[in-house]
């Protein structure tokens, strides 16, 4: 009966991502079971993130989510800004890992696309990133996922739970992706919960912070300081990213990788 479950969710949210909606009863009478069923069906489904339900139906998500060869979802981070600039910043990252290291990475993006780069390593990534089991990854990534509140917005777990269950830990290097980065104010974000996290995981870590940036990011300021310059051991950006910025960057005692 697993199977079958899973089997027909996997093609309800396929039919609702297909189609952008459907009803309850449209459903019902599509796959040929009771309402109550796909009720319960929609509920499984949006607690996974496939899609988001209402009163009477389901819709499909903004992000583009696909099921690979085994039945398994995975976003597509190819709908994304910058994905190429994104991609080189991930692949950089990977450079600094070493075999059996347990990595924090926090939400975003960019983050997405370093684990996605991760290969010939077996590393546990522990991340408040909902979408990170969403995304494709090599058999030696093992993803931790940190419960907690779930922020719609940023698509990612913060709160006490979260940040209790990081200081439960120690990782070997934390990548972080920034909403915002500037020479002077720091890593700032719009999120006073995500700060929270990204300061946990800062001070839980043995090793590396390592910032991964694009340009769009270098230079602006938001609302809540995630961390001071002098906490970050690298920044990864990209060549689009004003020279002069790099330079204030280096001059603070951050080491910058331009990709």
């Amino acid at each position: 009966m697993r199977t079958v479950n899973n089997s027909r969710r996997l093609q309800i949210a396929n039919y609702v991502k297909q189609k952008g909606e459907a009803s309850v009863q449209e459903l019902s009478e599509y796959f040929a079971v009771s309402p109550l069923t796909v009720r319960r069906d929609l509920t499984a489904l949006e607690e996974q993130k496939l899609l988001l339900r209402y009163h009477g139906g389901a819709k499909a998500l903004v992000q583009s989510d696909t099921a690979n060869d085994n039945g398994n979802y995975e976003f597509d981070l190819t709908s994304v800004p910058r994905v190429e600039e994104k991609k080189r910043i991930g692949e950089k990252a990977c450079e600094f890992l070493k075999n059996d290291d347990i990595i924090f990475m926090n939400s975003g993006s960019t983050v997405l696309f370093f684990q996605e780069a991760i290969r010939d390593k077996h590393v546990t990534v522990v991340t408040n990133n909902a979408r990170a089991p969403f995304c494709s990854k090599h058999p030696g990534v093992e993803i931790l996922s940190l419960g907690g509140n779930y922020m719609e917005r940023s698509k990612s777990y913060v709160g006490e739970i979260t940040v209790n269950t990081i200081g439960g830990i120690y990782s070997n290097c934390t990548i972080l992706g920034v909403k915002a980065l500037d020479p002077e104010r720091g890593m700032t974000t719009w999120n006073y919960q995500e700060c929270g996290v990204n300061a946990a995981m800062i001070g839980h870590t043995r090793g590396m912070v390592i910032l991964l940036a694009d340009h769009s990011k270098i230079g602006k300021v938001s609302n809540y300081v995630s961390s001071s310059l002098d906490k970050i051991d690298l920044i990864i950006t990209d060549s689009g990213c004003d020279p002069e910025a790099i330079a204030a960057f280096r001059e603070k005692g951050v080491e910058v990788i331009v990709v």
